[in-house]
């Protein structure tokens, strides 16, 4: 029998793995509301928090299972969790990229680091 694994194919297309690209996709829907260019209800989603001259996100605190996955607490989660260098993109090209070499240098128990 022959075992084929599929990672190897993934990274040599370049492409996420589907843990790895359900992160991609909350962290730019959170990207978009940062910067304005998801639509309102997204944006009013988040709350904030001044620091000095830093902005950090709030993570609302979620009393059941289902609320703990909601994209109002895990957006948030995600993104200020990522590095500082992911977050502080300015465009959402550029977030996509950095974000992706991010995630691809994260191991399976970093990745899960990024959800607590």
């Amino acid at each position: 029998m022959i075992m084929y694994y599929i990672g190897d194919d993934l990274k040599k297309l370049h492409w996420l793995d589907v843990r790895k690209r359900v992160v991609f996709k909350l962290a730019l829907l959170a990207h978009k509301a940062i910067v304005g260019s998801a639509p309102e209800y997204l944006q009013e989603m988040f709350r904030y928090s001044h620091h000095g001259h830093s902005l950090k996100l709030i993570v609302p605190h979620a009393y059941s299972l289902a609320g703990q996955r909601s994209f109002s607490v895990i957006g948030p989660k995600i993104f200020s969790n990522l590095s500082l260098s992911v977050q502080s993109c300015p465009t959402s090209n550029s977030f996509k990229s950095a974000l992706k070499t991010y995630l691809f240098s994260l191991s399976t128990q970093d990745l899960e680091k990024l959800y607590s």
